[in-house]
């Protein structure tokens, strides 16, 4: 089931992935892969077949990794599927890069071969917009809401009786102070003035601002949404957790959908303002796109709008834009490392899981997960299961294909898990305050701790 989930977000992605870069290849404000036409020319039967063309580049590349993709079904080790569920993550990214970055070229060389070159318009300053460019943005009210019930939110989970609620609460305020950057940068995007009439561009800038600030209000409403679930995933019985989890998956997706078509509504509502004049400035910026992102030392702005009118870029030209580049980057390959060497040592670390029997203690381990030591006295009984009582769901720990580790919530009840799942049967240990699962890599192993352990056990009235 999680293979067909991972596999499912891989093609989701390729498909989004291709159809959003894919859109460079159709007409906006007069741009098409970077490159600005006259308007004249944006139905020309070359410009439309290369677009055409580069469009289906794309969906053929979606098409190959995704068929790619379905080879996870075929791994039977964790962290060989997940070093490959990484490399199907980011492979087409750098591919579908890679093809923008081609036809980018191949329209350029277009341009310069039909001599389509267009006069460069002096910039010019309109100052009265300058002034009153956040005139239609939402104001920062509306971010208050979700803080408060954010911390609201942070009160309950301290007071609940759930495993890492400390991590859940410095999520929650990261996830609203992501929502207010995202507002914040909005604000401090650039006029846009695309034409010469003043009107239409403060018409443009408003229309441009006031979406761009719903988006990102409605990002501290649904990262709001993504921690409270969870949290009362937890404090609610367990009959309502899988109805929690499948509310969950459809509000995620739902506000992936959502996002979409509202910034493709501005695309449109965009195109539709600018159709009423014929008056359009030409900076020179297409030599700042050569790469698909804009590289421009002498740009004083760090954040800008890209040019298909759904994303705001980086200025990767000025320092700033570099060590944020650089940030990315590292973030990324942590990431990677955070999830692929803990599954590497549990692959194929040698006694990767460990269970120590001492006089009046036990103690269960295994790699980058904490250990759990057991009073004998506490324990109420141990017995051999052939699968976990449901509900179960992940409060802090791995939850993968092949491997639960860490702290869970199973059958209303805490427990911590150390379990290889294709290694059956599992250890169950049970004490007043938790559970505690446990497996060898060999049911054999597993099998024969589990008769020394209970003659270990002292015995109870």
């Amino acid at each position: 089931m999680l293979g067909l989930l991972f596999v499912g977000i891989l093609v989701f992605i390729n498909f989004i992935m291709a159809y959003s870069v894919g859109l460079a290849g159709k007409p906006h404000k007069s741009i098409v892969l970077e490159n600005t036409l006259p308007q004249s020319q944006l139905k020309h039967p070359d410009v439309v077949a290369l677009g055409k063309e580069y469009r289906q580049r794309l969906l053929w590349a979606a098409g190959l990794f995704s068929l790619l993709s379905c080879s996870l079904f075929l791994i039977h080790y964790e962290a060989i599927f997940m070093t490959l569920f990484w490399l199907f993550l980011l492979l087409p990214m750098v591919t579908m890069w890679g093809i923008e970055v081609h036809y980018i070229r191949k329209m350029a060389a277009l341009k310069a071969a039909k001599g389509w070159q267009l006069p460069v318009t002096p910039v010019q300053i309109d100052t009265k917009l300058l002034v009153t460019k956040n005139q239609k943005i939402l104001g920062f009210g509306w971010l208050l809401p979700p803080l408060v019930l954010t911390i609201g939110l942070c009160i309950f989970a301290w007071f609940s009786n759930i495993d890492g609620k400390l991590i859940y609460i410095l999520t929650a305020i990261f996830l609203w102070i992501v929502a207010w950057g995202c507002w914040y940068v909005v604000g401090r995007l650039p006029v846009a003035a695309p034409s010469e009439d003043p009107q239409l561009n403060r018409q443009y800038n408003d229309l441009t601002k006031h979406d761009w600030s719903v988006v990102a209000v409605g990002i501290a409403y649904g990262m709001l949404v993504v921690f409270a679930l969870p949290v009362l995933s937890m404090s609610l019985p367990a009959s309502f957790s899988k109805l929690l989890a499948a509310l969950f998956i459809l509000l995620t997706f739902g506000s992936i959908f959502l996002c979409i078509w509202y910034l493709l509504r501005l695309r449109k509502k965009q195109d539709q303002l600018l159709a009423t004049t014929a008056r359009f400035r030409y900076a020179d910026k297409d030599q700042y796109w050569r790469y698909g992102v804009y590289i421009n030392p002498d740009d004083k702005t760090l954040m800008v709008s890209d040019r298909i009118g759904l994303n705001i870029g980086v200025n990767f030209g000025r320092p700033a834009g570099k060590v944020l580049g650089v940030l990315t980057l590292l973030l990324v390959l942590g990431l990677m490392v955070f999830t692929l060497y803990p599954t590497y040592l549990w692959d194929f670390g040698k006694d990767s899981f460990t269970a120590n029997l001492q006089q009046e203690r036990l103690e269960l381990a295994a790699p980058f997960v904490k250990p759990s030591e057991i009073e004998l006295a506490d324990i109420e009984s141990a017995k051999l299961v052939t699968a976990l009582p449901a509900p179960t769901t992940r409060s802090n720990g791995y939850g993968g294909r092949y491997y639960q580790m860490g702290k869970f919530e199973v059958a209303g009840k805490n427990a911590t898990l150390y379990l290889d799942t294709r290694s059956k049967p599992y250890l169950q240990i049970v004490t007043a305050e938790r559970d505690y699962y446990f497996t060898f890599k060999q049911a054999s192993e597993t099998k024969a701790f589990y008769h020394h352990l209970t003659k270990a056990l002292p015995a109870h009235d």
